[in-house]
């Protein structure tokens, strides 16, 4: 007997029924192992609708077409997989420096961006960089020299590695993102 069979006894009306019946125990017993099947589906289908909770991780990739095509070969673990997830459904535009360090951030990144100028009269002082035309149109994302992600309880599954680095997710995604007019240089270690 189960908590909620004996509540669902206690429904019956108590003169007009035995609870205790044979027949009707098993009824209530099916009854209640039903509505307890039915809240832990429920209960998953919730989740589902968070993609942090990493439910219904393949789903959420194929809506949002992941892996990108430029990491199609590269293995991930189930953390590096929910991290995609969620920096894509965040990513809904914007061209900002705050948008792309928010974007780095959400796949694990810590970056900062520089940006270039060309150098103008007037402006420019002895012993500052002189930047060509184009350079307008440049800007370099820092990095450090190894990132790693290690594995976490409860976003990591069976097969994952405990750890794994590289920047291969950080330059795929932020080339998919920059501005296309512009041109994205990636620097990693001290800068």
């Amino acid at each position: 007997m189960t908590l909620l069979a004996d509540q669902l006894r206690l429904l019956l009306p108590p003169v007009s029924y035995d609870g205790n019946a044979p027949k009707l125990s098993a009824t209530i017993e099916a009854e209640a192992n039903a509505l307890t099947q039915s809240d832990a589906q429920a209960e998953a289908v919730y989740s589902a609708i968070f993609a942090d909770s990493g439910m219904g991780l393949a789903d959420w990739e194929r809506v949002l077409a992941l892996p990108d095509p430029c990491l199609v070969g590269v293995s991930q673990s189930v953390r590096l997989r929910v991290q995609a997830v969620v920096s894509k459904l965040q990513a809904r535009g914007g061209q900002s420096r705050p948008f792309f360090i928010a974007l780095a951030k959400a796949l694990g990144y810590d970056i900062t961006i520089t940006t270039f100028r060309p150098a103008r009269a007037g402006i420019a002082r002895a012993g500052d960089r002189l930047y060509g035309g184009d350079w307008d149109y440049a800007w370099r994302v820092n990095a450090p020299a190894v990132t790693v992600n290690y594995a976490r309880a409860g976003l990591t599954a069976a097969g994952d590695p405990l750890g794994s680095w590289g920047n291969k997710i950080l330059e795929c995604r932020l080339s998919q993102m920059k501005p296309a007019e512009s041109t994205l240089l990636f620097g990693y270690g001290e800068s």
